[in-house]
């Protein structure tokens, strides 16, 4: 009974506490600028740029450090794009409210790469289906613990009482916003071996494994609903990441009716192994192996993308480079999607 009252003493903090002292505010982010190419396509102008801001405030609650975060994604018109988030951490873990931070789409590729996953840059047609997409932007509640128990293992959550890709503002609903979607959710967990007799105190004790789930519901009938699933394997030995990722999923088009013949699902291979010559230079190689099943054809397309990434960091600025390859591009047979970005990158 105990247990139970101050768990919801920590909801009911969540939403209305008492500070016990001043906050703090603090603006973080980065500026970026490309140029790119793409090879058998019309480029265009290849410059681009982009600048992220993070807008931070904490204080000290009775239940715990309350945090509140605004990121945008280069726009402030209309906080259009803006990542908003609350969170108290307590010593149950970290309980939040938000429109970003998903369990399911923060572990959709943490294979070790120099710069960006295989098809970061833009090479191949990696449809909205991807495992863990489409979560992001709508209205949930998370829970979060980095060390459950004291075992290393981790944990995060989200819950979606409507997928409905809406940030609703305060005191307000989405009502009928995407009437055809449900309730969603997502989970991520990862164990690290360091902590098992034996196999902890050698070099497989690096390895963490992490595996992550989502799913959301459909009101329609015969509506897609989205669901996913995979799991990573991570290794570092010394200088040199070794990682490989599996993954499945289905459509996320939870507000459309399809046939059971015209559903799609899709199966990932990812494998990354990245290598810091030293504190400033890394190299990558990375590849994703994506196979679409299609249901109503009775067959199997792989699109495959293998990229080179190289980064060197000089003080507080990244150069990198990707040089990225694609077969099959949106999975279509004889298509294919290259991509050549140069990065120059700051943080502050």
């Amino acid at each position: 009974m105990k247990q139970v009252k101050k768990i919801v003493a920590v909801v009911a903090g969540l939403f209305a506490f008492t500070s016990v002292q001043a906050g703090e505010v603090s603006v973080t982010g980065s500026m970026q600028a490309t140029i790119q190419s793409l090879p058998g396509a019309v480029t265009g102008n290849s410059l681009g740029m982009n600048t992220d801001l993070t807008f931070s405030g904490s204080t000290d609650t009775d239940f715990g450090t309350a945090t509140w975060t605004m990121a945008t994604d280069g726009t402030f018109l209309g906080e259009s794009g803006a990542d908003h988030t609350f969170k108290v951490a307590t010593d149950m873990g970290t309980i939040g409210i938000g429109n970003s931070g998903d369990a399911a789409n923060a572990v959709d590729d943490i294979t070790p790469s120099a710069f960006e996953e295989a098809n970061g840059s833009g090479s191949g047609t990696y449809s909205a289906a991807d495992f863990g997409s489409g979560m992001d932007g709508s209205m949930s509640l998370s829970y979060g613990n980095g060390d459950l128990f004291g075992t290393g293992i981790s944990v995060a959550y989200n819950y979606y009482p409507k997928l409905d890709a809406t940030t609703t503002a305060e005191k307000g609903a989405t009502a009928d916003t995407n009437a055809n979607r449900g309730s969603a959710q997502s989970v991520n967990v990862g164990i690290p071996l360091a902590g098992l007799p034996i196999i902890g105190d050698t070099v497989l004790g690096g390895i963490k494994v992490t595996a992550g789930y989502n799913e959301s519901d459909a009101r329609l009938k015969n509506g897609v609903e989205k669901m996913g699933g995979t799991v990573a394997v991570v290794m570092p030995i010394g200088p040199l990441k070794i990682g490989y990722q599996k993954k499945g999923y289905q459509n996320i088009h939870s507000g459309v009716s399809l046939t059971e013949a015209n559903k799609n699902f899709y199966k990932d291979d990812i494998l990354g192994i990245a290598y810091a010559v030293n504190e400033d230079f890394a190299i990558s190689y990375n590849v994703i192996e994506s196979v679409k099943h299609a249901h109503n054809a009775g067959t199997a397309l792989e699109q495959e993308t293998k990229a080179i990434n190289v980064a060197y960091t000089v003080g507080g600025l990244t150069l990198a480079l990707q040089d990225a390859k694609t077969d099959n591009a949106g999975w279509a047979s004889a298509v294919s999607d290259d991509t050549r970005t140069i990065s120059v990158k700051t943080a502050f």
